[in-house]
């Protein structure tokens, strides 16, 4: 059931996953999609998100904390600006191409996280 929403879904999804099993599952499922696991703060972090948004790939953050780097919001947020035909997405000091494809996982351990909207 959970898998079912998730893959419908048209947010991006955040899984509570103190066991890691769902984390197992979507590494597993996505594997073909090319899926590219970063964590928060990770020095190359920003060029992950940069090269999949351009390219379409998947991206999980695994084990996020109680706070969302500033640089990611307007990647949580979907805040693309639209030019003639293409969409860009604004990461940083640099303006990427977004690929409708892309997909942001979102991963924690902990119970109850509590992340501004």
């Amino acid at each position: 059931e959970n898998g079912a929403i998730m893959m419908s879904s048209k947010r991006w999804n955040l899984i509570i996953d103190p066991q890691n099993q769902g984390s197992v599952w979507i590494k597993h499922k996505e594997a073909e999609r090319k899926l590219q696991v970063t964590r928060m703060g990770h020095a190359k972090m920003i060029q992950t998100f940069e090269k999949a948004i351009a390219a379409g790939t998947s991206v999980m953050i695994e084990n996020m904390g109680e706070s969302i780097d500033a640089v990611l919001q307007p990647v949580i947020a979907r805040n693309t600006i639209k030019r003639g035909t293409k969409r860009f997405l604004k990461l940083g000091d640099k303006e990427i191409i977004y690929n409708d494809d892309f997909m942001l996982v979102l991963q924690t351990k902990l119970s109850n996280p509590h992340y501004p909207p």
